[in-house]
């Protein structure tokens, strides 16, 4: 594995342990899957969100939803990355993971949060969060908190130190 693709791996690992938490605190968890009624489309619904291969009246245990949700996280993580084009600090990855869990990562590499980022203005991609507060056409005061808080998290990233870079010596720097 070469050193640029390790420090990606070691910025998503910290981003995805971010990000965990807070997609478990929005989400809610369901250990019997349900018709969601605020989403598009009413899909079945289960655990943390989970839509794929449920069906109504499926039961769930909590650690199957845990590890369903580590699962996710990763793909949606590995998703957005495709369409990132600048380093971004842990929290501010971590709140984009949680964007993309909830509109999916295609919508969100389509959004201005992530188009400003790329740009350069990671404070602006943050504050563009507050533009996904509708479902269904109809503003949600339940999404508005839930961007409201990821636009805190992405904001805290721009406060975090950046970890230490070690830099090994050469064998002929010894």
């Amino acid at each position: 594995m070469n050193a640029r693709r390790t420090t990606i791996t070691v910025a998503s690992a910290a981003a995805l342990a971010a990000a965990l938490p807070a997609v478990k605190a929005y989400e809610g968890l369901w250990l019997v899957a349900k018709v969601d009624m605020i989403g598009t489309g009413r899909p079945v619904t289960a655990c943390y969100g989970e839509t794929e291969n449920v069906k109504l009246g499926q039961k769930f245990t909590k650690q199957e939803c845990d590890d369903l949700l580590g699962v996710k996280l990763k793909r949606y993580d590995a998703e957005i990355g495709r369409c990132i084009s600048v380093t971004l600090p842990d929290y501010t990855r971590a709140a984009l993971v949680s964007f993309a869990y909830n509109v999916g990562s295609a919508g969100a590499c389509r959004s201005t949060t992530i188009r400003k980022m790329n740009e350069g203005d990671i404070r602006g991609g943050c504050e563009a969060l507050m533009q996904w507060t509708r479902a269904q056409g109809r503003v949600v005061k339940g999404l508005i908190n839930r961007r409201d808080k990821e636009r805190k998290l992405c904001l805290a990233g721009l406060e975090q130190k950046p970890a230490p870079v070690r830099v090994a010596k050469s064998w002929w720097q010894k």
